[in-house]
């Protein structure tokens, strides 16, 4: 494709638009809300375990504007020793990609690329030439996302060009130039129904672009490609990919005529993933760098110490790739990379010296920072770590090392400002560190975080999982109804709890794709609960689910959780379309948002109740369900105190939930999935204090009425489904019965209740007089209820509740497959609840919706 100049084009070199917005700043700006409070806290706060701060060499500068979000940057440097960043600025509407350039003490906004609109991860480079490129992802209006590309030169701004586009999302790019003068860049691909590793490169003597080259070949997901270059003409591509069921790091080179060769990467059973690289100084090799977490990373797992999450436990792989040999040589951090717990997302960069740095995100109390720290290759010594002032954000940010032209060797990256959880309003900043600063060694040793930590098996391990292409499909009146697996409740840290555990919306659908071998997710931040769920938070993660989305494949929802304590309960609020309305708990901070003028709520003070958060959710016009969860806990219902539930709406119980236990009943079996000897959960405890699962939970105490066969005997008409919640993996599956799997199509599901719960994939079908689970029937036949189960190990015990007693079990089967049919010629007069619950022998559970009959 040929690349055509738009001269007519408004770009800003010097003033930008509306002039510099960029100004230069010494020492750490704090939010202007919590500058008072930061003053009045500083004599209290104890010492940072990242040390001291990091000295400057020079003045900080920023990139802010009132009232707008500058979030996400890219940088580059040119030939000239020019910086340049892309970034996203968020106006509170739409995103629009723009680039800045460091002129002196500040920027200079130099061009708004392309079209407003929902934009993703930028990635920037400057080839020979001057010209700068730019690549970012942006959602279609299929909901997917596409990547585009733009080049910027001496003659003005190209017009936008598509990178690729497919029935998949195309995102996570990163850019670069080889020693060719080849501008390559390179992003992840789920056109296959699976996340891999795609690149292309320009060939500036014919103006075009090449073929694209498919980097990976795995059959599992392959994962956020970064890039760098040899002295040879050849890209690397770093990748972190979810072959054999565990996440590693993979290496390839790859030539232009797209010859590719791969290289394991510190391979081991732990987790590693979101890798960064840069070239050694003696071109010979690779600084990599990347997280490295824990051994059977997002399998089976329940409770809630700091060792339990998908974020847990991390530390940093580091170490060096020798191109020749095609070896790596792993080089511990030690104590230089324990600046807090956890620590996730490590960039490497190399300084003038030769002497490589890694930047990471670490976790104290509530908030993420940066840390620095250098690697002397010849002394084999670590610096002691540094933080870096004004670097306050959410985890799932990068950092980014530069070399200028000046010798200076630069760290560009965004923050909010935040001094609490409480987000501000994130800004770009760029400071030159030095590198011949004479910084003390660190301790020596210091516990690999990841490597020495022995976990006992849970008790549910040696179940082989069904292979992620096991479908199980159910002809329901003639047509066919697929079961599709999916979680709509769990936390990223943009909730104020288990913040450092519970991970970033990437490690989330990670976990999903490839672990967790899910078809569908939503994450579901918390509103109120200690800060607000920011609009702006709520829009990036809306669009962060944009870019997991495949349709007919794998559907991701747009789920927050009112956290409402008894006794009118938590729900998941899940929406089939982006741009739902938050409504908060609190009616003043409703009253207050962006939503109330469209959407009212009542004037006064207190909580909006469920029956108000009906009404809004109504008027907003969207598609969406509502589940219930933890229910005979303080965070609960007292389902005495609902009159009528409005069923267009809220049709669902998390009768499981597997950071805590199942809320079915008073005295009914409890899965053991997931537990391990010895460990603490947070479950319902007895009068002594002592954790009683796996027994069952004879009594919860004040919260009794929150029990789901409470709320069916008071006569709600709700299904079932099981969740995750904080922390938990691999042992909450919610099965839907779909007649189309999309968005809508998993909604519709909600609502008719076609619904199972259960702690792996067990197959259940359920029927009464030949109507689906979730049927409400009338009739002058005798109920006759058809169920088949298709387990994934041995069954131990089936049991058809009727009214909320045990009425019929089973005992005796065929290995891990059951069906039966049962006449009930007894049934009570008016309404008859029947609904089956199955254990197997491994302590794995399932559940069915309900079948309401009432007698005719």
């Amino acid at each position: 494709m040929k690349l055509r100049r738009l001269s007519f084009l408004l770009i800003a070199f010097v003033l930008g638009i509306g002039g510099p917005i960029l100004f230069s700043q010494q020492g750490e700006k704090k939010a202007p809300e919590a500058e008072k409070k930061a003053k009045a806290k500083k004599k209290k706060e104890p010492a940072k375990p990242a040390g001291v701060a990091m000295p400057l060499n020079s003045s900080k500068l920023e990139l802010r504007k009132a009232g707008h979000q500058f979030d996400l940057p890219a940088s580059a440097v040119g030939s000239n020793g020019a910086i340049y960043v892309a970034y996203i600025d968020h106006d509170g509407e739409k995103d629009q990609l723009r680039i800045a350039r460091k002129d002196g003490d500040q920027f200079v906004d130099v061009a708004a690329i392309g079209e407003p609109g929902i934009i993703h991860k930028p990635a920037i480079t400057v080839d020979d030439d001057g010209t700068v490129w730019s690549f970012w992802g942006q959602t279609a209006p299929t909901d997917t996302v596409e990547l585009l590309g733009c080049a910027l030169g001496k003659d003005g701004l190209d017009e936008p060009f598509t990178v690729s586009s497919s029935p998949g999302s195309e995102s996570f790019a990163d850019a670069g130039v080889d020693s060719e003068g080849r501008v390559w860049v390179t992003w992840q691909s789920s056109r296959d129904h699976r996340p891999d590793i795609y690149t292309k490169y320009f060939i500036p003597d014919t103006g075009e672009w090449s073929h694209e080259i498919r980097v990976s070949e795995n059959e599992e997901g392959d994962w956020e490609p970064s890039i760098a270059f040899d002295g040879e003409g050849n890209a690397w591509i770093g990748f972190d990919s979810a072959a054999g069921n565990e996440f590693n790091i993979c290496l390839a080179r790859v030539q232009s005529d797209g010859t590719v060769e791969a290289f394991p990467i510190g391979h081991s059973p732990q987790y590693e993933a979101r890798v960064s690289l840069a070239p050694t100084a003696d071109s010979k090799g690779f600084w990599i760098a990347s997280e490295r977490g824990k051994v059977r990373w997002g399998l089976d797992s329940r409770g809630h110490n700091n060792n339990t999450g998908i974020n847990a436990n991390k530390s940093v792989l580091f170490g060096r790739f020798d191109i020749a040999s095609g070896n790596f040589e792993s080089i511990p951090l030690g104590h230089a990379g324990q600046a807090g717990a956890p620590v996730n997302l490590p960039t490497v960069g190399v300084a003038p010296d030769g002497r490589p740095w890694v930047a990471y995100r670490y976790f104290e109390k509530v908030l993420w920072r940066i840390a620095v720290t250098r690697y002397d290759p010849e002394s084999g010594e670590w610096s002691s770590r540094r933080r870096i002032n004004g670097s306050t954000f959410g985890q799932d940010r990068r950092s980014q090392f530069l070399n200028g032209s000046d010798g200076k060797f630069w760290l560009c990256w965004p923050s909010d400002l935040r001094t609490t959880k409480a987000p501000g309003e994130a800004g770009i900043y760029l400071a030159a560190l030095d590198p011949q600063l004479n910084l003390p060694p660190a301790t020596p040793g210091g516990r690999e975080i990841g490597e020495t930590l022995e976990e006992p098996f849970p008790l549910s391990q040696e179940t082989p999982e069904r292979p992620f292409n096991d479908s199980h499909v159910w002809k329901i009146e003639g047509k066919d109804h697929g079961l599709y697996w999916g979680d709509v409740h769990r936390h990223t840290d943009v909730s104020n709890c288990r913040t450092g555990f519970d991970g970033c919306i990437a490690e989330h659908f990670r976990y999903a794709y490839d672990i967790g071998k899910l078809d569908f997710l939503g994450t579901s931040d918390h509103t109120d609960i200690g800060k607000i769920y920011s609009p702006y938070e709520w829009w990036h993660n809306q669009k962060m689910h944009d870019a997991f989305h495949v349709p007919e494949h794998f559907n991701s929802l747009y789920v927050y959780e009112r956290e409402q304590r008894w006794p009118w309960g938590h729900r998941n609020v899940v929406f089939a379309e982006r741009g739902g309305p938050i409504v908060y708990i609190n009616r003043g901070t409703y009253r207050n948002s962006i939503w109330q003028k469209e959407l009212p709520a009542k004037a006064g003070v207190g909580e909006i109740e469920p029956g108000e958060l009906w009404d809004i959710l109504q008027r907003s016009g969207r598609n969406v369900a509502l589940v219930s969860h933890t229910g005979a806990t303080g965070m609960g219902t007292d389902w005495n105190n609902y009159d009528e539930i409005d069923y267009d709406l809220e049709t669902l119980v998390e009768i499981f939930q597997g950071a805590r236990v199942s809320y079915e009943a008073r005295g009914a079996p409890q899965p053991t999935v997931g537990l391990k000897p010895g460990e603490e959960y947070t479950v319902s405890r007895d009068a002594e204090g002592a954790s009683m699962p796996p027994a069952p939970v004879d009594d919860f105490g004040k919260f009794n009425n929150g029990t789901y066969q409470t709320a069916l005997e008071l006569g709600h008409r709700l299904g079932v489904f099981a969740s995750s919640d904080h922390i938990s993996t691999h042992v909450s599956y919610g099965g839907v019965f779909c007649k189309e799997f999309t968005r809508e199509g998993i909604i519709e599901a909600f609502k008719a209740r076609r619904t199972i719960a259960a702690t792996d994939k067990i197959y259940l079908n359920f029927t009464c007089n030949d109507q689906p689970l979730g049927s409400v029937i009338k009739t002058t036949e005798k109920p006759t209820l058809w169920f088949n189960i298709d387990g994934t190990t041995d069954l131990k015990r089936v049991t058809i509740v009727r009214n909320e007693k045990d009425w019929k079990i089973f005992d005796s089967f065929d290995g891990n497959l059951c069906e039966e049919t049962v006449i009930d010629n007894a049934p009570v007069p008016g309404e008859n609840r029947y609904y089956i619950r199955v254990e197997q022998i491994d302590g794995n559970m399932a559940w069915s919706s309900p079948v309401w009959v009432t007698m005719q």
